[in-house]
């Protein structure tokens, strides 16, 4: 009988024990682990459009440093330059200091992607009264003082402030990596421009009546007309440009649009090397290491061919300008050269020629 008895409790015991060790190796079920599996599902099937929305869902459940990273990354991946650059910022912020090699890794790669989203879109900053409500395009962005830049695509936008009833709008447009400050006061009144009209003027009892005008003088005559500039005989034509100046400018402007043009296809080049990295590592989602360093190493390469590129198009464009000026522009001849003063009636004449 006691043996029975021991038997009945261990399988009792059993029966608790074996359903909580389920539950405890059981995944978590809540809503933001569901999520977070389906967005993991739809990074590796390549749906990277549908897996930073869910991870949109997921910051709004709960703003953390993963969800930012995520839809940053992400959203830069799919070519979202101003959400990318939005995200990225609020990633780094909550990022701690890289403690070993891989957080490091992982913080370089951010801080790359964060740096190349800004230089796709504008950067709005704002003054406006403390309170007010502000939106650009009709999207609100939060009430004032934000504390941060909302990041835009180049071109034109609309931004507004809203202070209770009273609002106030502009329109303003941005460049790809340029950063503006809208100054807005939705409380200030509207200007009507209407200028009050002045009374007209009384004449008092017995004041002395108004002197009339005095007689303007007489107008002055105008000069005598001069005859016209007689050719000196023997006087040598126009001098013409130098044909060894115009041949050195022309040498010169040919030879900077090469040499920029060969910097732009170096500038190519580093670019494809930098995209080829990109995708060897997962879109760059993942990019870490000795890859990481192959990859900034390409870009810094990259830019650094296109400023070169932009600076020798830039000189060949004044060279060529400069060298057309001169070979088109008229000249005098060398005998009527400089600056004359003659007299003519009671007034002075000064002409000039080059």
């Amino acid at each position: 009988m006691p043996s029975r008895a021991l038997v009945r409790s261990l399988l009792s015991l059993a029966l608790v024990l074996v359903p909580l060790a389920a539950r405890a190796d059981a995944p978590p079920s809540g809503p933001k682990a569901r999520l977070q599996r389906s967005a993991d599902r739809a990074v590796a099937e390549g749906q990277l459009a549908e897996a930073r929305d869910l991870w949109l869902q997921l910051w709004q459940l709960e703003p953390s440093e993963k969800a930012a990273c995520n839809v940053g990354q992400l959203s830069f991946r799919i070519g979202d330059m101003p959400r990318a650059a939005e995200f990225l910022t609020a990633c780094l912020e909550r990022t701690p200091a890289p403690a070993d090699a891989g957080a490091r890794a992982r913080y370089q790669s951010r801080a790359l992607d964060l740096a190349r989203a800004k230089q796709a879109v504008g950067a709005l900053t704002f003054a406006v009264p403390r309170g007010a409500e502000l939106s650009v395009d009709g999207r609100p962005v939060g009430r004032a003082p934000l504390g941060r830049a909302v990041f835009v695509a180049p071109g034109s936008h609309r931004v507004r402030a809203a202070l209770g009833e009273a609002a106030q709008e502009t329109a303003v447009e941005v460049r790809a990596g340029d950063a503006r400050q809208v100054v807005l006061d939705p409380t200030a009144p509207a200007d009507t421009g209407a200028a009050a009209a002045r009374p007209p003027a009384r004449v008092e009892p017995g004041a002395a009546a108004p002197r009339p005008p005095a007689p303007r003088p007489p107008a002055p005559r105008p000069p005598a007309a001069r005859p016209p500039a007689r050719a000196e005989p023997g006087a040598p034509p126009g001098a013409g440009p130098a044909p060894g100046l115009v041949l050195l400018g022309t040498v010169a402007s040919a030879g900077c649009v090469t040499l920029g043009a060969v910097l732009l296809a170096r500038s190519g080049e580093h670019e494809r090397r930098f995209d080829d990295l990109l995708e060897r590592n997962h879109g760059g989602y993942r990019i870490a290491g000795l890859e990481l360093q192959r990859a900034q190493r390409a870009y810094s390469a990259m830019e650094l061919a296109q400023e070169r590129a932009a600076v020798a198009l830039t000189a060949g464009a004044l060279l060529a300008t400069a060298t057309l000026f001169y070979a088109f522009y008229p000249r005098s001849t060398p005998r009527s050269g400089g600056a004359r003063l003659t007299a003519v009636g009671t007034r002075l004449h000064l002409e000039a020629a080059w």
